[in-house]
């Protein structure tokens, strides 16, 4: 799954159906969707948005939407570009944590490129791209 920078959300879509896309594109059961959606959305505070549109988002929770849609049906794989950039530090943390309890309990996989230090920071192996290419810090 993807983080995008740009979130990437479908304007046609509600944040809590943007959020269920994965779930129901990979054609997983729908028991249970609608309490993982609400979970998720609570946990990153945006629950009492559910029903809006993307357009009607801050850049903040957009990027929560986005994040609650990359991690909802536990993926193997989470590819995050700058999965905090637009956050306040509070949510940041709380995208962090949903992130590295996303790789605790599924075993997936983060890949994060990111310029804040506090989110390479919660990473258990860093690199620096550099001129001559990748090192490891």
């Amino acid at each position: 799954m993807f983080i995008f920078q740009a979130f990437h959300l479908i304007p046609q879509l509600t944040v809590a159906e943007n959020i269920a896309l994965p779930w129901r594109l990979n054609a997983l059961p729908r028991k249970g969707l609608p309490e993982r959606v609400r979970k998720l959305a609570r946990f990153l505070g945006i629950d009492h948005r559910l029903e809006a549109w993307p357009r009607e988002l801050s850049g903040g929770e957009m990027q929560r939407v986005a994040v609650a849609r990359a991690t909802l049906h536990d993926p193997a794989l989470i590819l995050a570009d700058e999965p905090t950039g637009s956050l306040d530090p509070d949510s940041a943390g709380q995208v962090l944590e949903l992130l590295r309890d996303a790789g605790q309990r599924a075993g997936s996989a983060i890949l994060m490129v990111t310029h804040s230090d506090v989110a390479a920071a919660c990473a258990q192996r860093r690199f620096r791209l550099e001129r001559r290419g990748l090192r490891q810090l």
